[in-house]
């Protein structure tokens, strides 16, 4: 019987997780790619003022002035990505939502053999969950920025105490501005990842007034970029109440999450689990191997 089938050894023959895991993620790269560009504007656009300035040793006088230009492209690459993020999250959340039920449909299909009616607004729940992380995202953003010219200021505080000419120091603002790219896109795609997983949720608590009888669970996307960690979830086939976080450790640390991503570039994605889909199997004690 379809009932009796194990949901987490049959549910990759459907394909739709993993394409579900690859629009998340090409979604989450995407907007990355926009804003990184433009934070590249911003920083040749900052190295070009700056090298517009007297040359010399680098003076008391510079510093206030190239703090001042500093300052002013920070300011425009966050009024930038204002905008960017919210365009953004709400692309994540529907994703989320859509994706959450078209695998309902698919999963039903498969080990049922009949669909579940299901009647909710896909727009509201993506907007509200949306609103609910853009304020969470910007913030983090703002905190980046104001990092960014933390560290740029003692950098510069120091050059000017010292015998740094004023080329160099312009190199330095644009290597280092380079050399944070990768924070500002880890927090982009962990962001985005948070937006579209809890999207899943919302949509499977909707969904759950009707059905009552709604889980959670988790897939890991496996290439060469997963993680240990991740591999030893995937192995547990963790399944949670949709109120109740999901719960293992790793390494003496106690995870706790009510939804993806539970550290900084995890790529696992929320899945919806009814026990009529498979048997429920304990894996707590499974050891890891890699």
């Amino acid at each position: 019987m379809a009932a009796e089938a194990d949901f987490f050894d049959e549910v990759d023959s459907t394909g739709i997780v993993e394409n579900h895991i690859k629009e998340a993620l090409g979604l989450e790269n995407s907007e990355a790619r926009k804003i990184l560009e433009r934070y590249n504007d911003i920083r040749k656009d900052l190295v070009d003022r700056l090298s517009a300035l007297p040359r010399g040793s680098f003076t008391a006088q510079h510093l206030r002035g190239v703090l001042a230009q500093v300052q002013g492209a920070i300011i425009a690459m966050n009024k930038h990505l204002g905008g960017t993020t919210v365009e953004g999250s709400q692309k994540a959340a529907m994703l989320g939502v859509n994706g959450m039920l078209k695998e309902m449909k698919a999963f039903d299909e498969k080990f049922t053999g009949a669909v579940t009616p299901i009647n909710l607004n896909a727009a509201l729940i993506a907007t509200d969950t949306a609103n609910l992380l853009v304020t969470k995202y910007k913030t983090n953003l703002d905190n980046y920025g104001q990092n960014l010219y933390t560290q740029i200021s003692n950098g510069l505080f120091s050059a000017a105490i010292g015998e740094t000419n004023y080329d160099q120091v312009v190199g330095r603002v644009s290597q280092f501005f380079k050399g944070k790219e990768w924070e500002l896109h880890r927090i982009i795609r962990t962001e985005l990842h948070n937006v579209f997983n809890l999207g899943k949720l919302n949509a499977m608590e909707e969904v759950n007034d009707d059905v009552e009888d709604m889980l959670k669970t988790l897939m890991h996307p496996m290439d060469a970029r997963t993680g240990k960690d991740s591999k030893y979830a995937a192995r547990l086939k963790l399944v949670a109440a949709l109120d109740e976080p999901f719960e293992y450790s790793w390494e003496g640390v106690t995870r706790t999450f009510m939804s993806p991503p539970d550290r900084p570039n995890d790529r696992a994605i929320l899945v919806p689990y009814r026990k009529e889909w498979g048997k429920l199997k304990s894996a707590a004690f499974i050891p890891f191997t890699d």
